[in-house]
Formats: structure tokens, C-alpha cells, sequence
């Protein structure tokens, strides 16, 4: 098998905790997941480190400010899903300035405030996972998700 170079792409996730509920979306019109939920999250841009990237998603999607010493990074997941690999950085925060807007309408059908628990139903599942970890495993920073086991 010949090794060669790939584009890597990378998204930014984030787990907003509030009263032990964190805050997902219901994704719509998109190419993945349709009807699933997620939290909120982008891809980051070219020229911009995963904690700008993380405060400007959630400005844009849900219309809050969050201080960069307010986010905790909680996970990295290196993902293979459907021939693409992502590099997932998790960040939890719970302090934030602001009322939650869903800007997006278009591609988030609603918001909604869930208990913080594993799993969440009719999540990503790459997300659960995710939480999956942070719930049972804090100091399991660094995890793989679609990686067939040899």
C-alpha cells in the first residue's frame, strides 16, 4: 500500500453546559445527518487557531460570546468516516455572554437543552462518542472514532 499525503480537515465542537444540560441542534437541509442532533460546531478556517474558531462558530450559530479562558479543551479525536479523516477538537464551556439565537434556521431546524448523560438519543454518533469520553474518561484526551481495528 502506497502512503501519500491527504488533506486533513478539521472541526471545532462544542459542549455548552448549562444546569447539567448541554445545548444541541437538529440538524436539517444538509448533506449528513439530516434530523440528527449536534452540537455546535464548524469547520476551522485556513489562518485560524481551534480556539478562535470555537468562539466564532458560537457567535454564528447561536449568537454568544465566549471568552477564550472560558473554553476548556476536553477532547481530540482523530475521525475516518466515509473516506474523509478529521481532526476533532472538543471544547466545553459553561459561561457565556449573551441570549442563544438560533442564527442558522436554514441547516438547524431547533435548539434544544438535554440532560448532559451518554448517550444522547438520535445524536452524531461520533459526538456521543465524544461525550461518551468526557463523561467516563476525563483523561482520555486524545481518541480515534472509524478506524477499522486490525
Amino acid at each position: 500500500m502506497e502512503l501519500k499525503r491527504f488533506n486533513l480537515r478539521c472541526a471545532v465542537h462544542l459542549f455548552l453546559i448549562k444546569d447539567n444540560k448541554i445545548l444541541v441542534e437538529k440538524r436539517c437541509n444538509r448533506e449528513y445527518c439530516n434530523g440528527q442532533y449536534d452540537v455546535i460546531a464548524s469547520h476551522i478556517w485556513g489562518g485560524e487557531d481551534a480556539i478562535t474558531a470555537m468562539i466564532r462558530t458560537a457567535k454564528m450559530e447561536v449568537n454568544i460570546d465566549i471568552k477564550r479562558e472560558d473554553l476548556k479543551i476536553v477532547q481530540v479525536m482523530h475521525q475516518n468516516g466515509d473516506g474523509a479523516e478529521y481532526i476533532n477538537y472538543f471544547f466545553v464551556a459553561e459561561t457565556f455572554d449573551g441570549e442563544i439565537v438560533n442564527n442558522e434556521p436554514e441547516i438547524c431546524e431547533k435548539l434544544e437543552w438535554v440532560k448532559f448523560e451518554y448517550p444522547i438519543k438520535n445524536m452524531m454518533p461520533y459526538i456521543n462518542e465524544a461525550i461518551k469520553f468526557y463523561i467516563t474518561d476525563e483523561n482520555n484526551k486524545f481518541t480515534f472514532y472509524g478506524w477499522n481495528e486490525k
